[in-house]
């Protein structure tokens, strides 16, 4: 018998610690839903925690689509009556890349030597925590194949919505970079072959005309230093990816973006939203999905809302208060959990609020990107236009002074 070290919630909230002995971890679990608590985490004292503090969608290590599939014919393959160790075997013959076959074999070694699923997949390393605590309560409730339907429905759905935010933000990004590209090429071919002409005629040269030509010596005296250090910037950044907290700091700038910001704004709500839905969905409490909401990577402004609600339905007081207060979720949502609470019926309100959050999404993506694009390009029209009559009020200059 090994001691497990536990952290559940009770019903109404309430946290509770401590420890007790079972053969393993399914054991524990199943033993902590009989005595009325909903466990947060169960670890065996002495043994290392399998994944980090922080939760969510995606894997670490492995690509997100098959991940996904994975997930979607497990959970066919379980349905259907397969047993778990038969549907892994199926699955590592898949068509998956060399390195997420070499996982699911590992995670099915695993598994006949007697270890639960949950503790199958964090040895390995590569699956999310979020992942984890689902499939760790589908085994603790006997609804392991319901629950990775779930599960790989989030999944689909997160991959489609960041899908559509990145194409809402390719084109206008795709713009940026031609209007970059078409100003230095002007900059450093048009500019030269006309400046010994504009400089050598002894007309005054208009102060424009001075400005664009020093911009043009600036760049072909610096063009290559500056192309290394464009470089340099993006191998650190790449680099620093996906071993800091970059990419949320990238992302809690992008949100103060005019335009995209708002867009960014309603998708991180709606992954709370199938995140909460999962969640709850799978047969978990509102205390406990808050409060392990509360540990993901989702935008500080949702994570400090949801720490308040699991604080206030600890306390027994209103828990849509901070939400409401909050002012990024939509009142919409609001009204479903209050509704939802009192009739005990939470998770389908939730994902109808994330499908209308995701309309939404659609809609001002389609806006932004008719705004966009006609602002670059108007943008890219006012440089070029600037350097076209800067050079030629000094060409006019020089026909001038020659008449």
């Amino acid at each position: 018998m090994a001691l497990f070290r536990y952290e559940a919630l009770r019903d109404n909230g309430e946290r509770v610690t401590g420890t007790i002995e079972g053969t393993d971890r399914s054991l524990v679990m199943s033993r902590l839903s009989g005595q009325g608590l909903h466990p947060v985490t169960v670890a065996e004292q002495g043994a290392a925690s399998g994944g980090s503090s922080s939760l969510g969608l995606s894997a670490a290590g492995l690509k997100a689509e098959e991940l996904t599939v994975f997930t979607r014919q497990l959970a066919w393959l379980l349905d259907a009556g397969t047993t778990l160790s038969r549907a892994l075997d199926i699955l590592g013959r898949e068509n998956f890349s060399q390195r997420f076959s070499a996982v699911v074999s590992a995670v099915q070694a695993d598994i006949r030597k007697g270890n639960s699923f949950r503790d199958a997949l964090a040895a390995s390393g590569a699956f999310p925590p979020f992942y984890l605590s689902m499939v760790e309560v589908g085994e603790a409730t006997g609804t392991l194949a319901a629950v990775l339907d779930r599960l790989a429905t989030a999944r689909e759905r997160e991959q489609k919505m960041r899908g559509k935010v990145l194409s809402a933000l390719a084109y206008p990004l795709l713009l940026v970079v031609l209007s970059a590209g078409v100003i230095i090429f002007i900059m450093v071919s048009v500019v030269p072959g006309i400046k010994d002409m504009i400089l050598g005629s002894g007309a005054p040269v208009p102060e424009s005309a001075r400005l664009v030509i020093g911009a043009s010596d600036w760049l072909l005296a610096n063009g290559v230093t500056l192309a290394i250090g464009l470089a340099l910037v993006a191998l650190a950044v790449a680099l620093l990816w996906r071993r800091t907290a970059l990419p949320r700091l990238l992302r809690d700038a992008a949100l103060s973006i005019p335009g995209v910001g708002g867009i960014l704004m309603k998708a991180e709500v709606a992954q709370f939203c199938r995140i909460l839905g999962a969640l709850t969905g799978s047969g978990m409490t509102l205390p406990a999905s808050l409060r392990l909401i509360s540990a993901t990577r989702l935008n500080h402004r949702i994570t400090d809302t949801t720490k308040a609600m699991e604080t206030a339905l600890r306390r027994g007081e209103d828990f849509i208060a901070p939400l409401e207060s909050s002012g990024i979720f939509p009142p919409l949502l609001a009204r479903m959990l209050k509704v939802g609470s009192e009739t005990g019926n939470l998770t389908p309100g939730i994902n109808r609020a994330s499908e209308v959050l995701e309309d939404e999404i659609d809609r001002s993506a389609d806006r932004a990107l008719a705004l966009l694009g006609p602002l670059i390009i108007m943008v890219l029209s006012v440089f070029v236009g600037f350097i076209i009559v800067s050079l030629m009020g000094a060409i006019i200059s020089i026909n001038d002074l020659a008449i």
